[in-house]
């Protein structure tokens, strides 16, 4: 009896080409199912990456805006801080000026306000107005005049002015108070004798003794 089996198949072994026609084909198969999974979760998590990306970009632009804000109030109030101390500094200035001035000086602000204008030192001045006096034959001028010279002046306050016309002198006017205390408003009339003024210019006031 024949030892071939013709119910037995031969046994078929895969030749290397077709071994490696097999590899290349199931690479190919992992690689495509490996970039489809990878397609898949990119594109489920693209979205959600989208919006955490405008969320932080939001914020950051809240963030920027808040700071902002704060840096401009800062430096409002630095401003307002440093033009109050300009302020105060000034001001303390003033008065430790003002302390360290001779008494005739801290005086003449007060005589100012008052319609005064400091001649020299201590003598002050005011023209009375025109409709308060009347002159007679002779041009002249009525003229306030005090001394806040302690003891004021006792023996009188001297009191000369210029007989002017145009820009010329022509003569002098002169008067002589009473005993003046300190404060108290005298009233002279220095009137031009010449006939040939139509000015006069104050030039002189002080004590006499006394």
């Amino acid at each position: 009896m024949s030892e071939h089996n013709p119910a037995v198949e031969p046994e078929i072994r895969p030749t290397k080409r077709g071994r490696r026609v097999a590899v290349i084909v199931v690479s190919l198969v992992l690689a495509v199912a490996m970039a489809g999974g990878a397609v898949w979760w990119f594109g489920a998590e693209l979205p959600s990456q989208h919006a955490a990306t405008a969320q932080a970009a939001e914020q950051a632009l809240v963030d920027a805006a808040a700071k902002k804000k704060a840096d401009d109030s800062a430096a409002f109030w630095a401003g307002v801080e440093k033009e109050n101390r300009a302020a105060a500094d000034k001001e303390a200035s003033r008065r430790a000026t003002a302390a360290l001035a001779p008494p005739v000086d801290r005086i003449r602000p007060q005589m100012e306000a008052q319609g005064w204008t400091q001649f020299s030192g201590v003598f002050y001045y005011q023209y009375a107005d025109k409709s308060e006096y009347s002159c007679g034959y002779f041009n002249c001028i009525v003229v306030h005049v005090t001394t806040m010279a302690e003891k004021g002046c006792p023996g009188g306050l001297y009191v000369e002015a210029t007989v002017d016309m145009r820009n010329a002198t022509v003569g002098r006017a002169n008067s002589i108070t009473a005993a003046l205390p300190q404060g108290k408003d005298a009233i002279v009339k220095l009137q031009d004798t010449t006939g040939h003024g139509d000015t006069f210019a104050l030039t002189d006031l002080h004590c006499l003794g006394g």
